[in-house]
This record gives C-alpha cells, structure tokens and sequence, in this order.
C-alpha cells in the first residue's frame, strides 16, 4: 500500500472514545456488562440512539424499551454494539458518499435493509454468526465512506459507474489499488478491532479468501441482494446459498419478508 494511501486511511477522523471503550470491553473473553452500560450510558449520543434504534416499529414489540440493559437482553451484546457504530457514524464529522452517487441517507438506508434482511434470516437458525461479527452486519457499507475520504484526502474526483458490488469493488481497485473493503479493513484494524470483524469485512464479498467462509458468504448475499443503487432478484444469490449449505427458502422468506415491508 503506498505511504499515501496509508498515510489518508489513518487520517481518518476517528470515531468517538466510548466506541474504543466498548470496543476493547466487547473484545474481552468474559464480557463485563455493567461496564459496557456505563460507557454507553456516559454517551449522551450513543444512549439516545440505541434507545431510538430498539424502538423503530420494525421491531414490533407491545412496550417501548426505556434502558441500555433492556437493549440488550433483547438484542444481544453485538446488536447493541451495531447500533452504537451506527450512531457514531451519523455523527461523524465526514459523511460524504457522492463518489457512489448516493447521499448519506442513501447509504444508511441501504446498510439498514442489509441488517434487517441478516437478522431475519439468520435470527433464529444461525444467530451465532450474527453474534460472531460484534455489529459488523449494521455497517457492511463502510467502505464506501472510507474511499470517499481517501479520494477527497488524495485530491481526486472520480465517480463510480459500477452498481453490482464485485464489479464496483474492481472499479475501485482500478483507481486506487485497493477495494472499499479492503480500505475499511485497514482503518478498522489500524483501530484495533478484532480480528474476525476485519476479516470478515475485507472478504465479505470474497467469502473463500475469510477465517469464515460461511459468515463471509451471508454477508455477500445481503450485499447482493441489497446494494447502493437497489434491490436486486433473490435469484442472484441462491448458488452462493447453496455453496454454503444455507436453506434457500429460509433466505427467500427473510427477503420477502423485508420487501413486504418496504412497500
């Protein structure tokens, strides 16, 4: 990686101290849970969001959830996580994704729908690769922000034309010589993130090249399925599906599912 493209990706603003904090806390092998509550609660910001996130109606529960520790129980630790990422993002202080020809809430819309379809499928059967990525399934399209910035930082104005995600990660390579994902992967180890998130990550689009070829393989059909420029046919991911021994008809279920709600 030349000295500066690497020199713009650890320029990048970083995200606020409680994220590190909860990062190292959720990183721990017994996870302290009065700890990870007392940094969120600490967080004026990743407090009201979280409670904000856990009670959009999607979620369909009869009361509103009014603590962190309820979030939690509900959710788990990596989705509360998730909603905490997402909160420093919306705050943070480069939201600029126009090389994609997207806006901001473009993209946090299309991350959302990734999440929402991700825990629909994998929810109930697999909610241990949910749990296995520490709330990486809220923020799949990080990358492209972080591509954004090293074009702004390296002083060069390029626009993608590329919709399919392979085809756009080869696009990106063209220009800078590195994907969106692998940049995303450096900034978030140069940020000390565990390591299966980073893997994880930078192969979600490759899932043979990762630690875990079948978490890799769930989050490259959620990033086929719904992507920057739209939602595409179910159809396009049932090889990937069948490849790694998920149920075709669970999936299709959990798109359908989220379809029905977007209309």
């Amino acid at each position: 990686m030349g000295s500066n493209l690497l020199y713009s990706i650890e320029s990048f603003p970083p995200l606020p101290e409680s994220i590190n904090k909860l990062n190292e806390l959720c990183m721990a092998d017994e996870i302290d849970l009065k700890a990870v509550i007392r940094v969120i609660e600490s967080d004026p910001m990743l407090y009201t969001d979280i409670l904000r996130f856990s009670n959009v109606p999607y979620h369909g529960f009869r009361y509103p959830i009014t603590s962190i520790s309820q979030a939690i129980a509900l959710f788990g630790i990596a989705a509360v996580r998730g909603m905490a990422l997402t909160a420093a993002l919306r705050a943070h202080p480069f939201t600029d994704v126009a090389p994609y020809g997207i806006d901001v809430h473009q993209w946090f819309r299309v991350m959302e729908q990734q999440q929402r379809f991700l825990d629909i499928w994998l929810g109930k059967k697999h909610r241990a690769i949910l749990q296995s990525l520490g709330g990486l399934t809220f923020i799949l399209e990080i990358g492209r922000l972080v591509t954004s910035y090293v074009l702004m930082f390296t002083h060069q104005s390029y626009s993608f034309s590329e919709n399919e995600p392979e085809k756009l990660s080869i696009e990106e390579k063209n220009i800078l010589g590195r994907s969106s994902d692998e940049l995303a992967a450096q900034l978030f180890e140069f940020w000390n993130f565990e390591k299966i998130f980073v893997n994880s990550l930078c192969y979600s689009l490759s899932p043979d090249d990762g630690l875990e070829p079948k978490t890799c393989a769930a989050l490259k059909c959620a990033r086929t399925l719904f992507t920057l420029k739209g939602i595409t046919p179910f159809e396009e991911v049932e090889a990937v599906l069948v490849k790694y021994d998920f149920s075709v008809s669970d999936a299709r279920i959990a798109y359908e599912i989220l379809l029905a709600v977007e209309e």
